[in-house]
């Protein structure tokens, strides 16, 4: 699902003077309109998602739709392309609810390489993932990018919004130590601005398990911890009956407003950033 209401206009000249492809969407663009587009950048952004439960008050591409906001807002603003999103992340444990859909981490990884070389390919020397699916994608995309990097010479930058919004998040929060975590009020606030009419308030609960000494995953918790893995069984047990971990009561479009500009102006600044770092692609094989 991708948020068409502020698409940009004609190809020509931006606001800043900058010339404007006719869609920020690769997939909404000719073969000949890219090239015009590679002839003056060779950034692109992918989002990379998950169709996953989301307790009862938020649908189950919660991760994906954050992703495509992100990246589709930053790019109408930096003048960049987007790929088309990957809707499917790694999210085992969530089969304990209906309507997940997972990849094995391999297949995950092997994808976004496949992705990123075809790209590279193509000429895109700057690959950013902004990754909506937190934490859990980003052992999987972790060794994706160090594969790219190596293989093509592509330079690809990894944003999650755990780390990439953690200043909003910290600043902002109103739920108890514990309460981020999966369902949250960092989510629900965050699509009760992007997709409002997709969530359910009246069906949101907070849920917090207890929080066992080193292993807590609150990820604003200060402390040294250890991880561990849930089995679908596991988790099921923690979550029941409603497949939040956290509290998302708090949660409110002013607050997810904030929390998505944040983390759009800050992107628009790492993709300038990075437009001023030479990239030189590799001779390598495509993905055949």
């Amino acid at each position: 699902m991708e948020r068409t209401e502020a698409r940009p206009g004609p190809a020509g000249a931006a606001g800043d003077g900058r010339w404007r492809p006719p869609s920020v969407w690769l997939q909404e663009l000719s073969w000949d309109q890219v090239r015009d587009y590679l002839d003056r950048d060779d950034l692109i952004l992918l989002p990379v998602g998950s169709t996953e439960q989301h307790g009862q008050h938020l649908p189950t591409g919660t991760d994906s739709m954050t992703a495509i906001g992100l990246a589709q807002d930053a790019a109408q603003a930096a003048v960049a392309l987007v790929a088309p999103p990957l809707w499917y992340g790694w999210s085992p444990h969530h089969l304990a609810y209906p309507g997940t859909i997972t990849l094995v981490p391999e297949h995950l990884a092997a994808i976004v390489v496949d992705v990123g070389k075809s790209l590279a390919y193509s000429g895109f020397g700057h690959l950013v993932i902004v990754n909506g699916h937190r934490e859990a994608n980003l052992a999987p995309l972790k060794i994706a990018q160090t594969r790219l990097v190596n293989e093509t010479g592509q330079s690809v930058v990894i944003v999650d919004p755990y780390y990439f919004g953690a200043t909003t998040a910290i600043a902002q929060r109103g739920s108890a130590p514990g309460g981020i975590g999966h369902a949250d009020e960092l989510e629900t606030g965050h699509m009760m601005h992007l997709h409002p009419q997709l969530v359910r308030m009246e069906r949101a609960v907070r849920n917090m398990p207890p929080q066992a000494r080193w292993f807590v995953g609150d990820p604003y918790v200060p402390g040294d911890r250890a991880f561990g893995a849930a089995s679908i069984e596991d988790f099921r047990s923690r979550t029941t009956p409603s497949g939040v971990s956290g509290d998302p009561l708090p949660a409110s479009a002013e607050k997810g407003s904030a929390y998505h500009r944040r983390m759009v102006d800050d992107l628009v600044g790492l993709i300038q950033q990075l437009r001023e770092v030479k990239v030189r692609l590799k001779s390598f094989a495509p993905p055949i």
